[in-house]
């Protein structure tokens, strides 16, 4: 029998995982690290909502420090990077990616619904 308490810090070190690896991606995108990062996972689901940090000055991001030009959270290329970090971490195929933006409270909600585990018989 599994002790619950393992399996917990199971769910803690993977959304961990997944809130660290999704602030990297958004970086990436945004070309700042976001305030904060909550992950929460469930049976079928994961969602993280994302503090987006204030805007840098103009001029700041960009090639000079390795980034790409034209990048941004709201890209399909952002879309892709996030579900693969998901599917990274829970082992699981992402079935559906549900993105929310709000630019006045300046917070980002992505909603990954998660594919039945496969079972063997």
């Amino acid at each position: 029998m599994t002790d619950p308490q393992e399996h917990a810090s199971g769910a803690d070190s993977t959304s961990d995982q997944i809130a660290r690896s999704l602030g990297s991606v958004w970086q990436r995108f945004s070309g700042q690290r976001p305030k904060s990062t909550s992950v929460e996972i469930e049976k079928h689901r994961v969602r993280c909502v994302i503090e987006e940090g204030s805007p840098e000055p103009a001029g700041a991001e960009g090639v000079e420090d390795g980034g790409e030009p034209g990048l941004s959270p709201d890209s399909a290329s952002f879309d892709y990077n996030a579900t693969a970090v998901v599917t990274r971490a829970t082992g699981r195929r992402v079935i559906a990616f549900i993105p929310k933006r709000d630019k006045k409270a300046q917070t980002s909600t992505q909603t990954f619904i998660l594919d039945q585990p496969r079972q063997r018989f």
